[in-house]
């Protein structure tokens, strides 16, 4: 049973990088969401600290013909802290984040990165009247670290859980209070189905899968695959502390290299999907936290 949760809102050189990020991906970049729906599966290639970003709208992390990793810019940009402005008229984005500013215009293949002109090696697109550029260039532009591991790019900085999306995911996340491993499950794959009709309804289930890459059992009842769906206006996640009326879900024995899979269904009104977060970790039983 899920517990929804509502809060209302108004370096590595670039060789490493493309020969390391851009291999397989099974993200279907055709997939792209269009105006009443989203079809996507595809295996996990973000994580930003302790959660797994497996979609941010209008469309998720994926890698293009030429093997790079694509994401929307505006989404992932905020997710991170920074301040993102669009100009329509000149229909250019400007991002700044720390002492870094970056300019870039729709159809050109370079940008500004303090005023000083940078050529893309890639073309960026754009979805739904959204940039969507290499990861690379944003984080070679804002000095931002990474490592790759287990087929995703992975950043970690305490500053990224100060911008306004971690803050809302932390403060309503409860089991980050009793996690004892916050990275036992690798999320692996993942599919996202989401209808919506003429009058705003939207139907939505996100299925994802964790492997227990610990090198030991994960003993029943420690298992906290944790999906999150962040929308406009409210929060959904499962419940990590049971209450009278929420009892504990089942948390299966893990097997050394075995998987396990959690879902999660959401109904909205007016309220549009913008991120599905994944935590992959394990937390203290009933019996550990007395």
């Amino acid at each position: 049973m899920k517990r929804k949760y509502f809060y209302r809102t108004a370096a590595v050189s670039l060789a490493v990088f493309v020969s390391a990020i851009f291999g397989t991906s099974s993200y279907n970049a055709n997939a792209a969401p269009i105006n009443h729906s989203i079809h996507v599966k595809g295996t996990s290639l973000l994580k930003v600290n302790d959660y797994d970003v497996l979609y941010c709208t209008p469309i998720g992390p994926y890698v293009n013909e030429e093997k790079r990793l694509m994401v929307p810019l505006r989404s992932v940009a905020e997710l991170l802290g920074a301040k993102v402005d669009y100009n329509g008229k000149l229909q250019e984005a400007k991002i700044r984040w720390s002492s870094n500013e970056i300019v870039f215009q729709k159809g050109a293949k370079t940008y500004k990165l303090n005023n000083t002109p940078a050529q893309m090696d890639t073309q960026p697109e754009v979805i739904q009247d959204a940039f969507v550029i290499p990861l690379g260039v944003l984080l070679r532009s804002m000095n931002i670290p990474f490592e790759y591991r287990n087929n995703k790019v992975i950043l970690k900085n305490p500053a990224f859980d100060q911008s306004k999306t971690f803050q809302r995911v932390i403060e309503l996340d409860q089991g980050r209070y009793i996690v004892d491993n916050p990275s036992a499950l690798d999320i692996q794959n993942f599919k996202l189905v989401e209808e919506k009709n003429s009058a705003g309804e939207t139907r939505g289930s996100i299925t994802v899968s964790g492997l227990n890459r610990t090198g030991s059992t994960i003993r029943e009842g420690k298992e906290d695959l944790h999906i999150i769906g962040y929308f406009n206006q409210t929060v959904d996640m499962d419940a990590d502390f049971a209450s009278i009326d929420i009892p504990d879900r089942k948390r299966p024995k893990v097997n050394p290299k075995g998987s396990v899979s959690q879902n999660m269904s959401y109904y909205k009104i007016n309220d549009p999907l913008q991120y599905i977060l994944t935590a992959g970790r394990t937390i203290q039983t009933k019996n550990e936290r007395k």
